[in-house]
């Protein structure tokens, strides 16, 4: 008796009589990169929309991404099997659905703190915010090519405060400063592309880095194609403990939502709570993330207890140079911990941190070397989405246009190569650490801006400079969000799935890029000349962050400096402590502290995160105590779980406030 199996979907995959579809599962297909050009689209919409409206939970500030992993459910709970239940052979393949995510990850990083939501502000607040007393229109504007801002002033006022009824929104004025930008945009992020893709089978292939952040799309995508498969959905979504994990989130954050409709409704617990020790100066905050601790949950327990380990390190450190009255007096942008020393200790950990991935990679790029040079068969590069050739010429190409653009905004010859060093050396090593030690909430210790004013001294560089300066804080500033870490774990997804035409990758990278900068543009100018930029959000257009780079170059004006040593001291005494740890880390396996850590620890986005760290690095060590790695792996969905409900619920409460009207829904921070 012949016997039928049933697909566990119930959908009946097509019998061998029927047209078989010749699209090659592990291929790259126009579809899905049409349909990422989609979704990044409307990333680009929704994300300044939910910011600047809505202001619920933040989905896109992060290197996570929740905005992309949220919109990527959606698409593949409900998309992706209403295709295939339409025509089996129009299911949307593993590799498919590699390339949506990746172009949506992607397109995650320009909308908001990644780029558009601090461009638009800093090429147009300057004039706004100009009066007598500051100065800017004499000492800094004059300085500032007029083809890098906005120069209109009626344009700029109704941006600001609002477009008269009946009036025409002036988007001539905004098109010529943008177009401006273009080359030095489109240069930087096709630089950052082609560092990853150089570093790629290093990090991936040789040194078998982690990515934690990867993780949960490979969750929900699942094992790449298999012949005969007739799956809707990943097995992820049939485990129970992956459904525990994304209800406990859910319906602890929906309580909360409820509870800012009707306070009747118990909040729960509270989203943070301080402990303040030794009259003040020592302190600690208490909040827990459900997503930071499914990502704790993924680390090494030795690179989890160093994460939350150095930070209580770096807050007794604080607290002793707050008690000696020796915090530091020079003036940073995005001080670590209220203390310049501290963020100078972190950029000298970051170069050196840098530099070492760099020297471990040295016979990986030597072999590199020789396949631009003499086209060597030593190594292979069809499976990346560039040869090393183009990359290489591409990553020149792109450096010189940076230098070339920097020079014409002002900055002396030799400034421009010292400045796109740092700048990409220090996402470099943000990079590396986001995808080693699966951070999602991160930031650069020091901005590159600082660390050439410390270097060089601002008395030397004069008005031309530092506006210049000042005014790549846009693209170079805090790195809370940057192109170059959602690139790279791009790659890893690629590494999983795609085997056909992965070349087409970096054409899907570039489309998402512009699509989604361009939507997030439309919008926030149509939002800011509807309602007026002020009323939708004082952060992003108010004094302070959106005047960010006049005041830095005010301040060096009239407070000149010359080279700190205590610049020098600080971070050179930051980067032997890690290159020490480097050292013992390697050479001593027992060594308790993982490298990778000390950079950021001093970072306020490291000490938000330590708590849940702290449980899941103290949970794991439980599990592998005393269930080993059986029980780890059978408890990994129900991490993996926590971490989607928490961006689900953050999600689907910002589209239940998006149709009620609700605002200041905040569920979650980070």
């Amino acid at each position: 008796m012949q016997t039928q199996t049933q697909p566990t979907d119930g959908i009946e995959p097509p019998d061998a009589a029927a047209p078989v579809s010749r699209r090659d599962p592990g291929a790259v297909t126009i579809r899905s990169m049409i349909t990422g050009a989609l979704l990044s689209a409307a990333l680009g919409v929704a994300a300044p929309y939910e910011n600047l409206l809505i202001s619920g939970s933040p989905m896109h500030f992060d290197y996570s991404t929740p905005g992309a992993v949220f919109f990527f459910l959606l698409f593949l709970l409900i998309v992706s099997p209403t295709a295939a239940l339409l025509r089996w052979h129009w299911r949307f393949s593993g590799a498919e659905l590699a390339t949506v995510y990746i172009m949506a990850a992607v397109a995650c990083t320009m909308p908001t703190m990644g780029l558009v939501a601090k461009l638009l502000p800093h090429i147009s607040s300057g004039a706004y915010f100009a009066t007598p007393e500051n100065g800017w229109a004499e000492q800094i504007l004059p300085f500032i090519p007029e083809w890098m801002r906005v120069t209109d002033p009626q344009a700029i006022k109704w941006f600001y405060e609002g477009l008269p009824a009946g009036t025409a929104l002036p988007w001539h004025a905004w098109a010529a400063p943008l177009l401006g930008w273009l080359p030095m945009l489109l240069a930087s992020y096709g630089a950052m592309t082609c560092l990853m893709v150089l570093v790629r089978r290093q990090w991936i292939q040789h040194e078998r880095l982690t990515f934690p952040l990867a993780q949960v799309p490979i969750s929900m995508i699942g094992e790449p194609d298999k012949e005969g498969s007739s799956n809707l959905v990943s097995d992820f979504f049939r485990s129970p403990a992956a459904w525990i994990g994304i209800l406990l989130p859910l319906l602890q954050y929906s309580l909360r939502g409820l509870h800012n409709y009707y306070p009747s409704v118990p909040e729960g617990v509270p989203i943070w709570h301080y402990y303040y020790f030794w009259d003040g100066k020592f302190q600690l905050r208490w909040s827990i993330s459900h997503a930071v601790v499914g990502f704790g949950y993924l680390l090494s327990t030795k690179l989890g207890f160093s994460m939350w380990f150095l930070g209580l390190l770096t807050t007794l450190e604080r607290a002793i140079l707050l008690h000696y009255g020796i915090p530091g007096t020079q003036r940073v942008e995005g001080i670590a911990l209220g203390s310049p020393y501290l963020a100078y200790q972190g950029f000298g950990a970051l170069v050196v941190l840098a530099i070492s991935a760099l020297w471990v990679a040295r016979p990986h790029l030597r072999l590199v070397w020789r396949k631009v040079v003499t086209g060597t068969d030593e190594i292979d590069d069809d499976d990346e989405i560039l040869s090393y050739r183009q990359a290489v010429g591409l990553l020149l190409a792109c450096t010189l246009t940076m230098c070339v653009w920097l020079h014409f905004t002002g900055m002396s010859w030799w400034l421009p190569p010292f400045f796109v060093t740092i700048a990409l050396g220090a996402m470099f090593g943000l990079t590396r650490i986001v995808a080693e030690g699966g951070l999602a909430v991160t930031k650069a210790p020091l901005y590159p801006a600082d660390a050439a004013i410390g270097a060089v001294g601002s008395s030397s560089l004069g008005h031309a400079n530092l506006g210049a300066m000042g005014m790549t804080f846009p693209w170079a500033a805090d790195m809370r969000l940057t192109m170059m870490a959602a690139v790279i774990h791009g790659l890893r997804l690629a590494e999983h799935y795609v085997t056909v035409h992965r070349r087409r990758l970096f054409f899907g990278i570039m489309i998402a890029v512009f699509t989604a900068a361009v939507a997030a543009a439309v919008t926030i100018l149509l939002l800011g000349y509807q309602h007026g930029a002020l009323n939708l959000s004082v952060w992003f257009f108010g004094q302070g962050s959106a005047t960010a780079p006049y005041t830095f170059t005010s301040y060096h004006l009239t407070n000149p400096t010359q080279a700190s040593w205590d610049f020098f001291g600080v971070a050179g005494m930051g980067g032997g402590v890690q290159w020490l740890l480097t050292l013992a880390s390697k050479r001593w396996l027992w060594f308790p502290i993982h490298p990778i850590a000390f950079p950021i620890s001093a970072m306020w986005t490291t000490h938000h995160l330590m708590a849940s760290i702290f449980i899941a690095w103290m949970v794991k060590s439980v599990v592998l105590r005393y269930g080993g790695v059986t029980l780890y792996r059978r408890t990994r969905p129900f991490f993996l779980g926590l971490i989607l409900g928490h961006y689900a619920a953050g999600g689907l409460w910002c589209v239940i406030d998006g149709f009620t009207g609700m605002t200041g829904n905040h569920l979650f921070f980070w």
